[in-house]
């Protein structure tokens, strides 16, 4: 992985975490981080197993099964956030579709059905869940019998009404 997409990795988590409101300058809070840690997501997802015990993170790690070519639409007990460095796709979430390409940051809202319909090019980036709320359920969650299968996702040329430019 080359510096600007660790940099990239890094600044995105750091955004992650003061948007959800886990970290703070200047806190005295008792869950304030008392020892660093690090966690290579190429060998393994953050996970509860994982993670330092101060962290509130449900889960990150890179997006290995997007590239799949097999996807289930599912949902969250809790916010999730995949943070793309390259790649496009095109994604549903609670209705509506999306494209994805390098840069994006796709918000999902916790409860809402998530989904990648189409890829153009292989996905890079990484994903944040974050904190399962109490009584919450960890990890992907089917409103059916046959979301939890999932489906096939076909990788398709970039479609004319794809956005370009930034």
């Amino acid at each position: 992985m080359n510096r600007k997409f660790s940099a990239f990795y890094l600044i995105s988590a750091i955004v992650i975490a003061f948007a959800a409101g886990r970290w703070s300058l200047g806190s005295t809070d008792a869950t304030q981080p008392d020892e660093p840690m690090v966690i290579n997501t190429v060998i393994r997802n953050m996970t509860a197993r994982t993670r330092p015990d101060w962290c509130k993170i449900t889960s990150a790690g890179t997006l290995k099964a997007v590239n799949s070519g097999h996807f289930d639409r599912h949902y969250h007990d809790y916010n999730e956030y995949w943070l793309i460095s390259r790649g496009k796709a095109k994604v549903w979430c609670d209705g509506k579709t999306f494209y994805l390409h390098g840069g994006d940051i796709f918000c999902i809202p916790a409860g809402k059905e998530h989904d990648i319909l189409e890829l153009y090019e292989p996905l890079q980036g990484f994903f944040i869940e974050d904190a399962c709320p109490p009584g919450g359920r960890v990890g992907h969650l089917h409103m059916s019998a046959e979301a939890a299968k999932g489906h096939p996702v076909p990788t398709l040329p970039v479609p004319a009404d794809f956005p370009t430019g930034l």
